[in-house]
């Protein structure tokens, strides 16, 4: 076992089919042909813990792992990259997802195998490893899953700055509102929350030191401790797949806010200098097949 990385990562790896179509399905009966389609590694975690790695942060992963042989490839695969994975074991087969995507760069992704239960004596043994991965982190990232909210005490009283990713929250979503409430650095996307700048002023206002929100083509806007909004532009590249991008975005702002000395460092020309960071690293994601470029470059 590796000493523990300056970022701890904490949430779900998966194994994902991508269907890339013309145009996603319309809800009715009807056939549709497939332009391609991949086996790929996914989860949003094992995306961040990539891309942390690829810009050079010593990332460490605890993240869920079938009790299948396909669990025990997507782990290999993540050390090849070079990211310190501490699998915690599932009961049950890896967590599998069909993607579906447009040449819009639209998706779908449809849960085909959900993550296993953690037994009581995984458990334990996760929330050692996180107290101790904790203690060495200057930064934990909490991403949405049943491990990493078991974990939330851990994070709130041994972290080093909790991170958290509400991804499309839409403000009132139970399931989010631990992690809001934990988060010192708070990412989302505007999906579904009506007013973006709004809330996130919300959040700075009720103490969060980082708020972002990704908008897709119109990039992204945060408000640092400061309480000034900021706006960043999105890449202008060819998308390749539109997986991951969202993932490595964040990796990118937080490791510009790492080396500046933390998020709260993340003000003015800095929290925009953040998001063009972020807006790079999205770009790595979306010009690769894969959600890394990282993994091109190795054999699975």
């Amino acid at each position: 076992m590796t000493d523990a990385g300056e970022v701890l990562v904490v949430g779900p790896t998966s194994e994902n089919l991508l269907v890339h179509l013309d145009t996603l399905p319309r809800p009715e009966p009807h056939t549709v042909f497939a332009r391609s389609f991949m086996p790929a590694l996914g989860g949003t975690s094992a995306g961040k813990a990539l891309h942390l790695t690829d810009v050079g942060v010593p990332t460490t992963l605890l993240t869920t792992r079938g009790d299948d042989a396909t669990g025990e490839q997507l782990m290999a695969r993540l050390r090849r990259c070079g990211v310190d994975v501490r699998a915690v074991l599932t009961d049950g087969p890896s967590e599998r997802h069909l993607n579906l995507m447009s040449a819009a760069g639209e998706r779908v992704s449809i849960y085909l195998q959900a993550c296993g239960e953690v037994g009581p004596a995984e458990l334990r043994r996760a929330r050692a490893t996180a107290i101790a991965a904790m203690g060495a982190a200057r930064a934990v990232f909490l991403d949405l899953s049943t491990l990493s909210r078991a974990l939330i005490p851990e994070a709130s009283a041994l972290g080093g700055e909790v991170w958290v990713d509400l991804h499309d929250y839409d403000g009132i979503e139970e399931f989010h509102q631990p992690f809001r409430e934990a988060a010192d650095v708070v990412i989302m996307n505007g999906d579904r929350i009506g007013d973006p700048a709004a809330y996130l002023r919300t959040l700075v206002g009720g103490g969060k030191t980082l708020a972002v929100c990704t908008l897709g083509a119109n990039g992204a806007i945060a408000m640092g401790s400061d309480g000034v909004m900021v706006a960043g532009a999105a890449p202008r590249v060819t998308a390749v797949d539109s997986n991951g991008a969202g993932d490595a975005f964040a990796a990118g702002v937080m490791a510009y806010a790492l080396r500046a000395g933390g998020a709260r460092a993340l003000v003015g020309s800095q929290l925009a200098e953040a998001l063009a960071a972020g807006a790079a690293q999205a770009a790595r994601a979306v010009t690769s097949p894969q959600i890394s470029p990282l993994l091109e470059r190795e054999d699975p």
